[in-house]
């Protein structure tokens, strides 16, 4: 059996080690093929050993041989799995164009269907009564923290998105009870991620986890777990669906603590806005003296 297949139907009984690694190599499959078993059991968060009888349960006698038949396979497999694997090379853009459109509405409806409300109502109550929020994310998921981080300061939350992993360890260390962070992960395993939570929770801080993988080990720590659906294939990771879900749940949130506290938001959102476009009217002054001088030169030139 292929590799690929075996990873999301495995021919024995995966342990909780053996499902951390089938995240990992799915989540960054052409790393494992080309980083060594000591940074991989670092990265991945289990023992040498575990890797190795992992590899072995999957029918091969080595590591370096499962990379070597990973890589082919990848290799094969790569136009088949960068994308959709319902989109065909020689259909039209506006095919493609209504599949991808037709796949994004079918992973948020699912999404949806699946939400908890009483989860998402305590996440807001924990937002609104929160000193300061942080967002943490890596990769993909960062981009997501940065712009949440940004929705909820327009609405005058004191609020910070953080995609660095040092960064992220620095500001868990220094959090108190009064704070709250969001924990945006898709594979819900990320090393970093997971070592930062159990920092966070020692200080006594909020966690809400945002995530795709429901047997993560982050619902040990969350005071609230909000999942939703994914259609990514293994090379397919951080395709538009996964970005667009993460935030359609923080603009869930947002739009409900907006609800929540419609005189207050609306007031911070007035004052952050006149503050942007301070700047803008700026930008355009400028750039209309430069305009100016520009015109009054070239006017010089030809007297």
């Amino acid at each position: 059996m292929k590799i690929l297949h075996q990873l999301d139907r495995p021919n024995f009984k995966a342990s909780k080690s053996d499902k951390i690694l089938i995240r990992y190599i799915k989540e960054h499959a052409e790393e494992f093929c080309t980083t060594p078993i000591a940074s991989l059991a670092i990265n991945c968060g289990v023992s040498e050993a575990t890797i190795t009888r992992f590899v072995r349960k999957m029918g091969f006698a080595s590591l370096q041989l499962f990379k070597l038949t990973l890589t082919e396979e990848m290799v094969n497999n790569k136009q088949r799995t960068i994308i959709s694997k319902d989109i065909t090379c020689d259909e039209s853009i506006i095919i493609t164009a209504n599949k991808l459109l037709a796949n994004n509405i079918a992973t948020l409806e699912q999404t949806v269907s699946g939400l908890d409300e009483d989860i998402l109502l305590k996440s807001v109550n924990m937002l609104k009564k929160a000193e300061r929020i942080f967002f943490i994310g890596l990769g993909n998921s960062g981009f997501v923290a940065d712009d949440s981080a940004y929705k909820f300061m327009r609405i005058g939350f004191n609020a910070r998105g953080i995609d660095n992993s040092h960064l992220i360890m620095l500001h868990m260390a220094l959090l108190h009870e009064n704070d709250v962070v969001v924990v945006i992960s898709h594979s819900g395993e990320s090393f970093e991620i997971i070592k930062a939570v159990e920092l966070a929770k020692r200080n006594g801080t909020k966690l809400i986890v945002i995530t795709s993988n429901r047997d993560t080990i982050l619902k040990e720590y969350a005071d609230a777990c909000i999942f939703y659906e994914t259609r990514e294939s293994i090379l397919e990771t951080g395709s538009i669906t996964t970005k667009l879900t993460q935030i359609f749940i923080i603009d869930l949130l947002y739009t409900q603590v907006v609800k929540d506290t419609m005189d207050l938001a609306s007031a911070f959102k007035q004052r952050t806005t006149e503050a942007i476009n301070i700047l803008r009217l700026e930008n355009l002054k400028l750039k209309e003296n430069k305009e100016g001088i520009y015109n009054a030169y070239n006017s010089y030139r030809f007297l």
